[in-house]
């Protein structure tokens, strides 16, 4: 191998300063061989739940509310509750009016998720 540069002599040198500190310290360890390594082991787990609730067959007209914007919130066209409440202009919703939904409208509920930690653990072996 042939070593042209400053960093390659740097390099070099320093791979013979640290192996022979490597062997005196082997040798003042009195040439016994100890081991020790510590393990920690971390398991988490993800919770995902949805909820359904159950639909009633009427929803009342929140302020703010369109039929398109219930429809979203029970998975329904907005044409299929014109056409189940028989409307003739669907854009006069007014707050407290009652519509009626399809049978197996299911409400959209932001699904829950929770974190926990279910192991932990630190194992230490050693040689002698």
């Amino acid at each position: 191998m042939i070593i042209h540069g400053r960093l390659q002599w740097a390099l070099a040198a320093g791979v013979l300063v640290f192996s022979f500190a490597a062997v005196i310290a082997s040798l003042l360890d009195g040439g016994s061989s100890s081991t020790s390594a510590t393990t920690t082991s971390t398991t988490v787990v993800v919770n995902t739940t949805t909820t359904t609730i159950p639909v009633p067959l009427k929803h009342v007209v929140q302020s703010g509310e369109s039929l398109f914007s219930i429809g979203q919130m029970y998975s329904v066209k907005m044409e299929a509750i014109i056409e189940l409440n028989n409307m003739d202009d669907p854009d006069k919703l007014a707050v407290g009016d009652e519509i009626l939904l399809p049978q197996g409208s299911v409400a959209r509920v932001a699904p829950v998720t929770s974190t926990s930690v279910t192991n932990s653990s630190l194992v230490t072996t050693s040689t002698p």
